[in-house]
């Protein structure tokens, strides 16, 4: 089967084929999505045998994201990259103050008015 480059990013590749569908993100480790689960064994075989790659199991954690999967879905979230920021910053055993934001506002690079807090 045969990838192509996505115009996305140059380390994204996409194979689509009637109902098959697989990716390979390549970005310091490889990421192998797809549907397809011999074509999935199949690409892993041939990378091994260049490569000697190691399968890490099902995506846990990648480039800052935590993945973690449930009956619902998928669900990504930067919990684990915000606290490491934090310790790093020295910032781990502050507290959290309270920041006014009206949530109904809608940003606007083009024609939105500076936001006015009316809490001070």
């Amino acid at each position: 089967m045969e990838y192509t480059q996505s115009m996305n990013g140059h380390f994204l590749f996409i194979n689509s084929f009637e109902r098959s569908f697989t990716t390979i993100l390549v970005y310091d480790d490889i990421i192998l999505v797809g549907n397809d689960k011999k074509e999935i064994n199949r690409i892993k075989q041939t990378l091994n045998k260049t490569f000697k790659i190691k399968d890490l199991g099902d995506l846990r954690y990648f480039l800052g994201l935590e993945v973690a999967r449930s009956k619902k879905g998928i669900m990504m979230n930067q919990g684990k990259h915000a606290l490491e920021l934090l310790k790093d910053a020295g910032l781990l055993a502050y507290k959290l103050a309270i920041t006014y934001m009206d949530n109904l506002v809608k940003l606007s690079s083009i024609e939105s008015v500076p936001f006015k807090c009316s809490c001070l």
